[in-house]
């Protein structure tokens, strides 16, 4: 009702604190290292997030992980755009998306911010960034295919990815926006996998719709169960 300037004032206030960093931020914190420890190459992960808060971010830092973080802009000049930070160097507005070769996923881990992301690094928040208003959202579907905005050797690991969707649930229409600006209406060519308690008939059959398996299981569950079949990979892998 007021402007996208206060709304974006009231929203850096709310998250620019020191949120819990859970399990399953520690648990993609601490991957890449057993990973590469394990002896298994590329082993960075993509992390897709519509979150804005920079919990995921500090449970990386925390480890000592180095990481990238690619947020989009919802608003200002870069309007539409990408921002790339790498590790210890100064913001870069990704101009040219296809030409933009300076981020390795699979060899340093990637933090992909689709909703932007609150700026914590200066007074100003000069790259404060939220989709949230219904102008964002229909900006986001009016636009041509997003994965043409990504840094191209992002949109091509996107393609060519596993999926894991934690904690989404397909009722939610942004989750259904960024899916659709991404790959269209096509089924998904990777197997993938939701972990959503508790699914709808309707997430279920949006789900599949996607070619996506739906596993009913709490969020915290799943996550430890994966720690530790992890866990056991990386020892028969060591045995071998």
């Amino acid at each position: 009702m007021t402007g996208s300037g206060p709304l974006y004032d009231q929203l850096h206030d709310v998250f620019d604190a020191d949120y819990a960093i859970g399990p399953l931020h520690r648990f993609l914190a601490a991957l890449p290292a057993r990973l590469r420890q394990g002896g298994v190459p590329q082993a960075c992960p993509l992390v897709l997030t519509t979150n804005y808060d920079d919990a995921l971010e500090r449970a990386f830092g925390e480890v000592g992980e180095a990481f990238d973080v690619v947020s989009y802009m919802a608003e200002g000049e870069h309007r539409g755009r990408f921002v790339h930070w790498a590790p210890d160097a100064e913001p870069v507005v990704v101009e040219r998306p296809n030409e933009y070769r300076a981020l390795r996923p699979g060899e340093r881990t990637v933090i992909l911010k689709m909703h932007g992301a609150v700026d914590r690094t200066n007074p100003e928040a000069t790259w404060d960034s939220y989709v949230i208003t219904e102008d964002h959202y229909i900006e986001y579907l009016a636009r041509t295919d997003i994965a043409n905005l990504v840094p191209v050797t992002l949109a091509a690991k996107l393609r060519r990815s596993h999926f894991l969707f934690l904690g989404y649930s397909m009722r939610d229409w942004n989750l259904r926006v960024i899916l659709h600006r991404i790959w269209g209406e096509q089924k998904l060519k990777y197997k993938s996998w939701a972990i959503q308690l508790r699914p709808s008939e309707l997430d279920r059959e949006f789900w599949e719709l996607r070619g996506v398996d739906v596993l009913d299981v709490p969020l915290d569950d799943y996550v430890g169960a994966l720690d530790a079949a992890l866990n056991t990979q990386l020892a028969e892998r060591a045995e071998t």
